[in-house]
């Protein structure tokens, strides 16, 4: 049997598997820093694995500081969601990302991760004058 027959079988026995919670992380969250003006990718993993949203029921997500860190985009899933703090934003500000899914049985999955938006770095130095003032 082919890989894509085993890859369809396995998607079809596993669509419809109830989500328990959601693990989630933000892309790139040791390399670049949270800053106003700046946007960050944050990403649910269902659990268990192979459980799946679907695009007629996605996930939502709620951001507890729309102000300083608004959610601007949302994945068709609703697994990932992208962060845009405005220039504005205060820096230091805390907020939590929550997801929230129901279940076809009713029952709700969630899960959250909380993040600060902090300033932004000042400009490097590239050069400077010396001038002789005695």
């Amino acid at each position: 049997m082919c890989c894509f027959r085993l890859l369809v079988r396995y998607l079809r026995r596993n669509r419809n598997r109830r989500i328990e919670c959601f693990r989630l992380h933000r892309k790139d969250s040791l390399v670049t820093p949270l800053t106003p003006g700046s946007t960050a990718v944050y990403t649910a993993t269902p659990v268990p694995a192979g459980s799946l949203p679907t695009k007629a029921n996605p996930a939502t997500w709620v951001s507890s500081d729309p102000v300083n860190a608004p959610i601007s985009s949302v994945d068709e899933l609703g697994l990932n969601a992208t962060v845009a703090p405005p220039a504005s934003a205060i820096a230091g500000s805390t907020f939590v990302l929550t997801i929230s899914y129901t279940n076809a049985d009713g029952t709700v999955a969630t899960g959250s991760v909380s993040d600060v938006v902090v300033a932004a770095p000042s400009p490097d130095i590239a050069s400077f004058i010396v001038a002789r003032t005695a």
